[in-house]
């Protein structure tokens, strides 16, 4: 008979137990994790995200399931680095969504930001990833705006999931 500890990166229904310096873990295994992720790439892709608004419900329906599933694992840090990294898609989209420059323009001055900085980012040469980092359209795009809008925040839903294990 061998231990599950014995076993690096045992894998058992989508979860990987261990033991470290503080005792037993439980951690969403490798492969389970890079499937996710790229579900998530699939639903916030510029090519299907026309109208984000849907995209955003199939995100949640998709991640409240999987946080569901998933909850008792230890996962906080890349939770925050999962949930940043979607922030940006989710802008990415946007910017594409709004398509023409003086479009751009208009909507990152209806949202607050300077004229000037405005026509920066909207006229930029930039790919989408790119201009979507830029500080002008992280200013206009906060979290704020964006969860009032219809975006799952994944480190509220994971702590309020994980709490309860």
């Amino acid at each position: 008979m061998v231990s599950v500890f014995a076993i690096r990166n045992f894998k058992f229904l989508g979860f990987t137990l261990g033991k470290n310096g503080k005792g037993v873990y439980v951690r969403v295994h490798g492969k389970s994790w890079k499937k996710m992720k790229s579900k998530l790439k699939e639903l916030s892709s510029r090519r299907s995200c026309q109208s984000i608004r849907p995209s955003l419900k199939k995100i949640e329906r998709y991640m409240r399931g999987w946080l569901n599933y998933y909850g008792i694992a230890d996962m906080k840090n890349k939770i925050d680095d999962l949930n940043s990294w979607l922030y940006h898609r989710i802008r990415m989209c946007i910017w594409k969504q709004w398509k023409l420059p003086k479009t751009k323009k208009r909507n990152l001055m209806k949202l607050g930001i300077p004229e000037y900085f405005a026509h920066q980012a909207a006229n930029s040469r930039r790919k989408y990833w790119y201009v979507s980092g830029m500080g002008a359209v992280n200013r206009a795009l906060t979290k704020e705006r964006l969860i009032n809008s219809g975006f799952y925040d994944l480190a509220t839903a994971y702590q309020s999931v994980h709490v309860n294990y």
